[in-house]
């Protein structure tokens, strides 16, 4: 009896093709919380695809990360301080500032000087995540940047607006006139550096490169609120901080903005949120941003009442209405997080889930 056996490429080729049939017929059953989990996490998807997330997330080197990262967040102040003197100092706005007193070159070095300290800070992060974490562009690269923006924008003025409409309510707010127009580019200019300045050069360090790193190491709950207890204790270091300020903020802003890191795993929504928070404050609702002096803006406003309704000198951000309004718009955001799977573990445990799989 005579027998004939098959050419191995043949063997070979029978053998993917019952594993394509056992892939396509036998998709990955949900049966965990890890099968449920988009990865790359996309929050604009339908529903959950049955996929395990990779353990390994794109970077390497954190500890370097973060000490390179501190170090430039350091020089972005750096830079913001010297081109703020250069302005200031040298007066090369002098055409600009004829008549209006020292306070309108104030406002244009503070506002260039800012936006100089955001673009050094930009710039730095994008050397870090090639050269250190050999992630080039992680958590800037992606589709929906501009509805991740524009979602931002949209967020942080609802937030502010209804806040403020509150607040109006209570006869805390009221608009009295509109600011002079010759006071109005120097304001601008000055809301703007305020918006864009702290906007991406604290995003880039609290949530790029802090929450970022310890979401790896811990786990998204203790990330989340040592960065939130952080954020607001930074802010104590401003003019007119107070402690319940510096709560508050760690409340509304540091869970608002890490949410929305979370969602996204990228930095446009919560950049966007930041700005636009800063900047709506500033120039529309003319309030003191953070404790950090008087604002002028697009009005003439009289903010009345005790400080826990408006803020005081905190502004906006040590008022109630808004702690309140921004701690939900955070649990918001998180429960969008959830639902569509990027509120990853840490990765110790996706490590173990995937290898009692194999």
């Amino acid at each position: 009896m005579t027998t004939c056996s098959r050419p191995r490429w043949m063997r070979f080729r029978a053998i993917v093709r019952a594993a394509a049939v056992e892939v396509f017929t036998h998709p990955i059953q949900p049966d965990s919380r890890m099968a449920l989990m988009v990865y790359p996490p996309n929050p604009y998807a339908d529903a959950p695809t049955p996929e395990i997330p990779d353990f390994k997330r794109p970077d390497s080197h954190r500890i370097w990360q973060l000490v390179a990262g501190i170090a430039a967040f350091v020089i972005a102040q750096v830079v913001t301080i010297l081109v703020y003197a250069a302005i200031v100092g040298v007066g090369r706005l002098d055409s600009l500032t004829a008549g209006l007193g020292p306070e309108a070159t104030d406002s244009y070095g503070f506002g260039f000087g800012l936006m100089a300290g955001a673009v050094t800070m930009f710039v730095l992060y994008l050397l870090i995540m090639r050269f250190i974490a050999g992630a080039p562009g992680h958590g800037l690269r992606g589709k929906n940047k501009v509805t991740e923006i524009l979602m931002g924008t949209g967020l942080a003025t609802a937030v502010l607006g209804v806040s403020v409409g509150v607040i109006a309510l209570f006869g805390g707010f009221r608009i009295t006139g509109i600011t002079p127009r010759e006071e109005l580019l120097p304001a601008f200019v000055l809301a703007l550096g305020v918006g864009l300045g702290p906007a991406f050069t604290e995003e880039l360090l609290f949530r790029g490169f802090l929450l970022r790193i310890f979401d790896a190491w811990w786990g998204w709950v203790p990330s989340l609120l040592i960065t939130s207890a952080i954020f607001g204790l930074v802010h104590l270091g401003n003019p007119d901080a107070t402690v319940s300020g510096a709560i508050f903020i760690a409340i509304e802003a540091g869970l608002l903005l890490g949410g929305a890191y979370l969602l996204t795993r990228r930095l446009w929504l919560a950049i966007a949120i930041h700005a636009a928070w800063n900047f709506v404050q500033a120039f529309i609702f003319v309030s003191p941003v953070s404790g950090t002096g008087e604002a002028v803006g697009l009005f003439q406003v009289e903010w009345s009442g005790s400080s826990w309704l408006t803020g005081g000198a905190m502004g906006l951000e040590g008022s109630v209405i808004t702690a309140v309004l921004g701690l939900l718009a955070g649990i918001g955001l998180l429960l969008l997080a959830g639902k569509h799977g990027t509120l990853l573990p840490r990765e110790a445990v996706i490590r173990r889930e995937k290898a009692a799989k194999r």
